[in-house]
């Protein structure tokens, strides 16, 4: 069943250093991220369509890379060692065993990202909320819309709003391109290190 909280759990306990199995802290790269985000939001607080629609079609080119990533994954079997192997072999293949589980944790988080941005990057695209014509003709409806037009109140909350989806966009707009960064390194360090665990044990049975 789909769990967030636990995927994003999952994801978390994959950052750490591959020789030293040391856990790396995320705190001042999600500070970062952050204020990042915060700054492009002032900043570019209104931007075009044709960009949010832009973001929201490599977004699901992205989407689809990583649901055949994570197939391709589910075809294959992780390193495991033969009863000859070598103690540090077989930790070595107990590590890429891990590094295989790993990566379904990090497209699982890939994937909860893009579904988020790309609801967010929906909502960004909708129209400004109006009244409809024939409110125009109930007394109460038209007091409210022309008191809402003219109120600095609702001109501070909708700049408010405005700023924050924009905000909420570019966080996971970040995220979204480490995500995937990381996904890519990952995967190619597991085939890489799958490829020279292959050729030791070759050449152990070789002699």
């Amino acid at each position: 069943m789909f769990n967030a909280r636990q995927i994003i759990s999952d994801n978390n306990s994959t950052f750490y250093d591959y020789d030293s199995q040391k856990k790396k802290s995320q705190t001042a790269r999600l500070i970062v991220w952050l204020l990042l985000a915060l700054g492009l939001s002032l900043v570019f607080a209104e931007v075009s369509d044709n960009f949010l629609a832009g973001f929201l079609a490599v977004q699901s080119i992205l989407l689809g890379f990583t649901v055949n990533v994570m197939f391709f994954l589910l075809g294959r079997r992780p390193v495991s060692g033969s009863a000859s192997s070598s103690r540090e072999s077989k930790e070595r293949n107990k590590r890429l065993a891990r590094l295989y589980k790993e990566l379904f944790y990090n497209v699982s988080y890939f994937n909860l990202l893009a579904i988020y941005s790309i609801i967010v990057t929906a909502i960004n695209l909708m129209p400004s909320p109006e009244f409809p014509v024939f409110s125009e003709n109930v007394p109460y409806i038209r007091a409210f819309s022309d008191w809402a037009m003219k109120s600095d109140a609702m001109g501070g909350l909708a700049a408010f709003l405005r700023h924050f989806g924009m905000f909420v966009f570019y966080l996971l707009a970040i995220e979204v391109v480490y995500s995937i960064a990381r996904v890519i390194g990952r995967t190619s360090f597991y085939f890489e290190r799958t490829l020279v665990e292959t050729r030791g044990a070759e050449t152990s049975d070789s002699k």
